[in-house]
């Protein structure tokens, strides 16, 4: 077993052009949205966040439900008898796990087979809102192989956080082909020119990398300063990631007494950042992103003409 830090690390602008300019029209794109009451870890998260998953090059949707489906793709004939073969296949599944402590642990839990372990290592997972990628996650994946002889079925894992304490995984399982050999009638190949265990292997590798994080996470910090002698309040607000939520409501609340009162409202723009201008009372305000069930509230700040 080997492991390599970040091998399948891209930077924003390389993942940018993977992400919206080489998406071929042999290819399948799965969408599941991370909340679910049948998946109570992430029941309330934001109801516009999902993972996408794109399939490798040449392979398309056989199925798909909810949380997994399968991707079939080209044909793997044996040399000897091309009448023997079939299509190669891919399963895929996703999932949410809060007890692993870290997500190397996260996707090691969610290999199912017990196969031998080949490579382990990191990879970036682009957080996109929009068409704008707004930052990457550290994850990890791991590949695991069949291990008989001759054999060339894979399983691939990987796994990132998408909130504190909380692991999205995804898990590719490679079927077919599933062996290098085909008897009396020599070895299977895909394309009639690649062998299974290199094909399904390159195919784990395309899987794993084509995942992504798609929608605002829930706001955990709201930065709040006065400017223009006080007249006009601007901010950021960010995930857990520092990453910036654009389009979000922002409620600007000025403190009456014990309580406060909204009197404004805007929205953040594709920096994550809001601006409010003319304010004309002076007081102590704050300012209250809200997406979804989940708000986060700035410091208080002086503020008004």
């Amino acid at each position: 077993m080997r492991r390599f830090p970040k091998v399948l690390a891209l930077p924003v602008s390389a993942a940018a052009l993977l992400l919206f300019s080489a998406i071929g029209w042999g290819q399948s794109i799965e969408r599941v949205r991370v909340a679910s009451p049948a998946r109570p870890v992430v029941e309330k998260f934001p109801p516009g966040v999902s993972l996408v998953l794109v399939s490798p090059p040449d392979y398309v949707r056989q199925s798909a439900n909810d949380d997994s489906g399968a991707w079939v793709g080209p044909d793997f004939r044996a040399t000897g008898n091309p009448s023997l073969g079939g299509k190669s296949l891919i399963r895929w599944s996703v999932g949410f796990d809060d007890k692993a402590k870290d997500s190397e642990a996260a996707a090691l839990s969610a290999l199912t087979k017990g196969w031998r372990e080949t490579l382990r290592g990191g990879v970036s997972v682009p957080h996109v809102v929009g068409r704008r990628i707004v930052g990457t996650i550290d994850g990890d994946f791991v590949l695991t192989i069949s291990p008989g002889s001759g054999d060339a079925a894979h399983e691939a894992t990987v796994a990132f956080a998408i909130a504190p304490g909380i692991h999205a995984t995804a898990r590719f399982l490679l079927l077919e082909p599933a062996e290098e050999r085909a008897g009396s009638f020599g070895e299977y190949l895909v394309l009639d020119s690649i062998a299974p265990v290199t094909w399904n292997r390159g195919q784990a590798f395309r899987s794993v990398t084509g995942i992504r994080l798609d929608g605002n996470l829930p706001p955990t910090r709201v930065t709040a300063r006065a400017s223009d002698g006080g007249r006009t309040l601007r901010g950021s607000v960010a995930d857990s990631f520092r990453h910036p939520l654009i389009g979000v409501g922002v409620g600007i609340e000025r403190q009456a007494g014990a309580n406060w009162q909204k009197v404004a409202s805007t929205k953040t723009d594709t920096q994550g950042a809001y601006i409010v201008r003319r304010l004309s009372r002076r007081g102590l305000y704050r300012a209250v992103a809200t997406l979804g069930s989940t708000s986060a509230t700035s410091p208080g700040v002086r503020a008004g003409a």
